[in-house]
């Protein structure tokens, strides 16, 4: 337990210090890659990896895909917020309409800041192929989508109750549930790609299956 707490208090300080080594804008992106790359090596049986030599060498090989990936996001975010301006003036069924579409896109822009980079160090594929992937993945799982919230509302009291620990673990902890969140979806996503695969979905093959059962039972 103390090595774990170790673990995450390290890797929560490297994020800080390289997002510092980036003067923040140039840091920030690159920092999450490299502590997503570690968690991900963790949550998969990898916890015997050199977390400042992974850290370091993932932060110098994604520096320019993960600022080109996280200032698109930020560009997103700007022209929600910007529609926003928009939408304090307009009146009536324009304002409804708006709004409409206006939180829509709060919706998915939440989605690709939650779950964007976990996938982008999970696959390897096109810069813009990753917000698609990142939307369809996680409307596909609902379950993952509440344990990250319920995770993050048991942190955000835990950093309340204890603002000491944000410096050591608000970032790694929080990390680690969105990934931990992001594997689960995937396997679920795989498992049922598999049963789709072998047309164990279809009513023809759930009915030839019962009847096994009721067969074996009256055996």
């Amino acid at each position: 337990m103390t090595e774990w707490i170790w673990r995450f208090a390290y890797v929560n300080l490297l994020w800080l210090g390289f997002a510092l080594l980036g003067l923040v804008f140039l840091g920030v992106f690159p920092a999450t890659v490299a502590l997503y790359t570690i968690v991900r090596k963790w949550l998969t049986g990898e916890t015997e990896v050199s977390i400042i030599k992974l850290f370091w060498s993932t932060f110098k090989a994604d520096f320019l895909r993960a600022n080109s990936l996280g200032y698109i996001l930020s560009v997103i975010g700007f022209v929600i917020w910007y529609n926003y301006q928009y939408l304090t003036t307009a009146t009536g069924s324009e304002h409804m309409i708006i709004l409409i579409f206006w939180l829509i896109a709060v919706g998915l822009f939440m989605l690709l800041v939650l779950f964007l980079f976990p996938v982008y160090v999970h696959f390897k594929m096109p810069l813009l192929q990753y917000f698609k992937a990142t939307i369809t993945i996680a409307l596909a799982s609902p379950l993952a989508l509440i344990s990250v919230g319920i995770g993050l509302w048991i942190g955000f009291q835990l950093f309340s109750f204890i603002p000491g620990l944000i410096p050591f673990y608000s970032i790694s902890i929080t990390g680690w549930l969105i990934m931990w969140a992001t594997l689960q979806a995937l396997q679920r996503i795989e498992h049922k790609r598999v049963r789709i695969r072998n047309n164990e979905d279809s009513l023809k093959y759930r009915w030839k299956k019962l009847k096994g059962k009721f067969s074996s039972s009256s055996d």
